[in-house]
């Protein structure tokens, strides 16, 4: 492959996807979770949100 980066970024993908598939369904549910968390944050943050990611975690927490 002639691009480095995009090389090392789909390795990097393969092995992330070996670890994925070797979780316990818990462990998927709490790394689901994590994702969704910080994705809701970042959502909310280009929304215009003045939430700090600190008190985003903590309503987080009480939510799940």
């Amino acid at each position: 492959m002639k691009n480095p980066k995009l090389a090392h970024l789909l390795t990097s993908m393969r092995v992330a996807k070996d670890h994925i598939a070797k979780l316990s369904p818990t462990q998927k549910s709490s790394l689901e979770k994590g994702w969704d968390i910080e994705h809701a944050y970042y959502s909310s943050a280009l929304e215009g949100s003045d939430l700090d990611k600190k008190e985003f975690e903590k309503l987080a927490q009480k939510v799940a």
